[in-house]
């Protein structure tokens, strides 16, 4: 595999270099602190992935892994990619925001879920899954603090 060659942080690869939008992230998101809704863009969440130090070549092989893994997916219970950038041995993967995690809805409520509530947190799971598993994938991790859900109520993997 080409990608699995390539040193950390070399675009000349295209096959690697493909994978990376060229636009400084610094100039094109500008308040990396607070989340909520932009009256000027979209809002997303960045995942900051250092390369650096020990076992950079590695850490540059799975990042090239989870950059093609997301890209690849398009489904309405998959977390939507929405680009990547590299800037100072950190890979900065750009994905739909979600408000938060099943996790966080029952540890900010205090209080157990309604029947209605799991049902429709496992079937946006089960869906999400049954994708994953048509594309011969498999989530590894599946957990309450995995499970995402959107403004709008939408189970997320």
């Amino acid at each position: 595999m080409a990608l699995a060659s390539s040193r950390p942080g070399n675009l000349r690869n295209p096959e690697v270099a493909e994978l990376f939008d060229r636009e400084d992230p610094e100039r094109l998101f500008d308040d990396l602190r607070e989340i909520g809704h932009g009256s000027f863009g979209a809002v997303v969440a960045i995942k900051k992935m250092s390369y650096s130090g020990k076992q950079s070549l590695e850490k540059w092989q799975d990042i090239l892994k989870e950059i093609k893994f997301l890209r690849s997916l398009r489904h309405p219970n998959t977390v939507n990619y929405r680009g990547c950038y590299l800037r100072d041995n950190t890979v900065w993967l750009v994905m739909e925001y979600c408000l938060g995690s099943a996790s966080d809805i029952i540890e900010v409520h205090r209080q157990p879920l309604r029947e209605e509530e799991i049902s429709g947190i496992c079937e946006g799971c089960l869906q999400g899954l049954a994708y994953l598993h048509s594309l011969s994938k498999i989530h590894r991790d599946i957990k309450a603090g995995n499970v995402l859900l959107t403004e709008n109520g939408t189970v997320k993997l």
